[in-house]
């Protein structure tokens, strides 16, 4: 009789133990493992844009933190709906991303101090998600999402038409207090050794002011003789100029980015 009852607790404690060990691979399954939620055929979508992204080793939970009556709401949808799409989910707040790109730790990218985030999160207190979800699980904003906002950006940009905003505009930069603005550093990074229509890019010309001072990418990237004028206010009255009749444009004599006029006869045109 008390060999039985010993094979019986045995019997017991393993069933109870086998009981708690599945249910503590189930809870970690539904709570930790990202194939949960691949597991439902809604998800297909958000399951390969997720394994695309740069958040494929984080699960679900990190990010979609939700309460209750949110996951009541989700399964009863699941239960009782005829679903062709994912359903909303929890609104995903702002402190979730800011856990990791503001805890200053090297594991993730950090957003403090940056000139793009310090006027667009700090300043404006833009939601992260206004710029950083273009689709489903996708973070790189696009040039739609800020032109959202920067409307008159997409004017007159010539043949930088296809960059990304960011080309120019060096969003992560350490300098809050230049890094937005393009200076004469960033154009000729690119520019530079450059050859368009005969014009050239050195990196130390004449001209020390910024490119902007003179080219306007997202209003006048081509110069006229009047935007010229504006700083030499006194070419119109110089008597070589008036006689040799190049009051008209700049460049007939003057090579761009050199600045010292070539002989007029040779570049009549």
């Amino acid at each position: 009789m008390a060999r039985f009852r010993i094979i019986l607790l045995a019997i017991v404690v393993l069933v109870v133990l086998g009981v708690a060990f599945a249910g503590y691979r189930t809870y970690n399954y539904v709570e930790h493992d990202p194939n949960f939620c691949a597991s439902c055929h809604l998800m297909a979508t958000a399951w390969t844009t997720w394994k695309q992204g740069p958040h494929n080793k984080i699960n679900c939970h990190v990010c979609h933190q939700q309460n209750i009556q949110d996951r009541v709401r989700i399964v009863w949808h699941w239960a009782v709906s005829d679903l062709k799409n994912v359903p909303p989910h929890t609104k995903l707040n702002r402190r979730v991303c800011e856990d990791c790109h503001l805890n200053d730790q090297s594991k993730w990218p950090q957003i403090s101090k940056t000139a793009g985030h310090e006027l667009h999160v700090k300043r404006a207190n833009l939601e992260c998600l206004s710029c950083h979800l273009p689709s489903l699980h996708a973070v790189k904003p696009t040039t739609k999402e800020c032109v959202t906002c920067h409307s008159k950006a997409t004017a007159n940009i010539g043949g930088m038409k296809a960059f990304h905003c960011t080309t120019c505009h060096q969003f992560a930069a350490k300098d809050v207090g230049h890094g937005l603005k393009p200076e004469k550093e960033t154009c000729v990074a690119c520019h530079s050794g450059m050859s368009l229509k005969g014009e050239t890019f050195p990196d130390h010309g004449p001209m020390q002011y910024d490119c902007s001072a003179c080219h306007k990418p997202h209003t006048r990237p081509l110069l006229s003789f009047s935007d010229c004028l504006a700083c030499h206010k006194t070419i119109a009255e110089d008597r070589r100029h008036f006689e040799q009749k190049a009051l008209t444009n700049c460049i007939t004599c003057h090579k761009p980015h050199d600045w010292k006029a070539v002989t007029f006869a040779t570049t009549k045109r």
